[in-house]
């Protein structure tokens, strides 16, 4: 039942013909689950509070950096450093006090995220990274959630409502049905080496909140069933359609080969073993200037764009761990490394050098 309050805070919405106490209800009943508080979550989230979704959990395990802000704008400057997850939902009940909300400084993964979907009425996937796409994407259509997929590549968004029960008794397509493979390293680039400006993902999150507005008390809309692309410079937007596999739920968790396996340590792990000998090499793959700004000693040094020239010059057969700024370049760099040319010992070191500075070395300069 909505209150006193809810009748002000709400007024506007629900003088709309198509809006009613009933929609309102819903949305205050619903659980959300939002992964990745980043650029995507900064237009998303300010939307789904005030627009009254009753429950929501923000989960990401990164923290506040000042190259974020120009972009991420519920952040200030005062929280650089601080975890996104918690200073995301300080955000939100400052926005709504009337909404529940929980920040949880965790990544999405093997281990935590059925539970975490399960628990969810809908997820807003507000991820930057192919494997939690995919990880998400396999979990929602295990347990039969929808899920809101977003994405941007420099002028291009991306969106569609993912596995979403339709009227008709159908479900939309699934994320594997748009894009049936991860992409190998190296295929596209991420924001940090393509750029962006910040009102991209920001528009793309409130597309994302107004899908989950659709999704969640049952309004139609042209993104469930197809994909929607958005031009920022042509200001267009182009929806293509496409049936849902048939073997979708067949085709989830699919079997990966070693190779396509990238396995991460915690900073603190990789301290620990490092100091006892059982790490061989730090191999450090972000740019030069990166490099002289900030390093852990002892590391090497091969830039990203040089390892395909300078491979010969690591160890095979010695266990090394690889890190950059915040641990997706290092990825794409094992992912290469295992699958083109056969290391078998490698590693991530979660977070990058950001997560070393923050919990190992605070002397290590951050940026």
């Amino acid at each position: 039942m909505l209150t006193s309050e809810d009748f002000v805070r709400y007024q506007k919405q629900l003088k709309m013909a198509d809006w009613g106490e009933e929609e309102q209800l819903k949305l205050a009943n619903a659980q959300v689950l939002v992964v990745g508080a980043g650029g995507l979550a900064s237009g998303a989230l300010p939307y789904l509070a005030a627009a009254g979704v009753g429950n929501l959990t923000i989960l990401d395990e990164d923290t506040v950096d000042l190259s974020n802000l120009g972009r991420q704008v519920i952040y200030q400057q005062a929280g650089v450093g601080e975890f996104k997850a918690i200073q995301a939902e300080a955000f939100v009940k400052a926005l709504n006090p009337s909404i529940q909300v929980r920040g949880i400084a965790q990544k999405l993964n093997e281990e935590n995220a059925e539970s975490f979907i399960r628990a969810a009425d809908l997820v807003v996937d507000c991820t930057d990274n192919f494997s939690t796409r995919y990880l998400i994407n396999d979990y929602c259509v295990a347990l039969g959630k929808p899920f809101i997929y977003a994405a941007i590549h420099t002028w291009e968004g991306h969106l569609s409502v993912c596995n979403f029960s339709l009227s008709s008794g159908k479900r939309t397509p699934t994320y594997r049905c748009f894009y049936p493979n991860e992409p190998g390293p190296y295929e596209i680039p991420t924001c940090d080496e393509a750029g962006v400006l910040g009102f991209l993902p920001g528009m793309l999150g409130i597309m994302q909140a107004k899908e989950a507005i659709f999704a969640l008390v049952g309004m139609d809309s042209p993104a469930q069933g197809a994909l929607m692309t958005w031009d920022a410079q042509a200001m267009r937007s182009y929806f293509f359609k496409l049936e849902r596999d048939p073997k979708a739920e067949q085709k989830i968790f699919p079997a990966a080969a070693d190779s396509q396996v990238v396995k991460e340590l915690s900073p603190e792990e990789v301290f620990y073993r490092w100091q006892n000998g059982q790490i061989d090499y730090l191999l450090d793959v972000r740019e030069l200037d990166e490099w002289d700004y900030a390093r852990i000693d002892g590391a090497i040094h091969i830039p990203m764009n040089e390892i395909p020239e300078k491979f010969s010059l690591l160890p095979k057969s010695s266990r090394g761990v690889v890190l950059c700024h915040h641990g997706m370049r290092s990825a794409s760099v094992i992912l290469y490394l295992q699958q083109e040319q056969g290391f078998k010992h490698l590693v991530n070191l979660s977070g990058g050098i950001d997560a070393w500075s923050r919990r190992i070395n605070p002397d290590i300069p951050r940026y």
